[in-house]
């Protein structure tokens, strides 16, 4: 059986209407570490300590995940509001950003190493497109189908896409 637009809907919950997800722009150190200010509220040494090994912009999902959960304990144990607020990187947004990025780099787009997240996404957060409407569900099974597709070939080992979509496809309609 063929995973749909309207599988995806029912079983991820992601919407098969609205506007593309398309990543466009230009992306040089300067607009990448700009936008990685802008979601994130942290410098370049936070971004240097995030950024995964190689030369693409990729940030490790362990490393987005222990610095938020050090940064999150850091405030639980000193129990005020205004501490977080004292806290350099982090506040309810780019909590929110963070726990986004995990999402889409763990769950909706994995790459083959499970291990890391582009950092193009956080184009997808900016000011002028929070109103939009994001075609998550086409995004999604278009990801999965291309991995398929590159995991069928001689050299394909593995494959990386929303498996939950994979998991659940047959056992949906019995």
């Amino acid at each position: 059986m063929t995973p749909t637009l309207e599988d995806v809907e029912q079983l991820v919950g992601l919407p098969a209407d609205g506007d593309a997800t398309v990543i466009g722009d230009t992306w040089g150190f300067p607009s990448l570490l700009e936008i990685f200010q802008n979601n994130l509220m942290l410098d370049l040494n936070a971004f240097k300590s995030l950024k995964a090994g190689g030369a693409e912009n990729l940030l490790s999902l362990k490393k987005l995940k222990e610095h938020y959960a050090y940064k999150l304990e850091k405030v639980l144990s000193d129990g005020t509001a205004a501490t977080a607020k004292k806290k350099k990187g982090l506040t309810a947004r780019s909590a929110a950003h963070a726990y986004i990025l995990y999402v889409l780099g763990s769950f909706l787009f994995p790459m083959k190493k499970g291990t890391d997240v582009s950092a193009r996404y956080f184009d997808l957060f900016g000011k002028d497109k929070l109103a939009k409407k994001w075609l998550w569900g086409s995004t999604v099974l278009a990801h999965m189908y291309y991995n398929l597709g590159a995991a069928s070939r001689d050299d394909g080992r593995q494959f990386a896409c929303c498996t939950a979509l994979l998991e659940v496809i047959p056992y949906s309609f019995m």
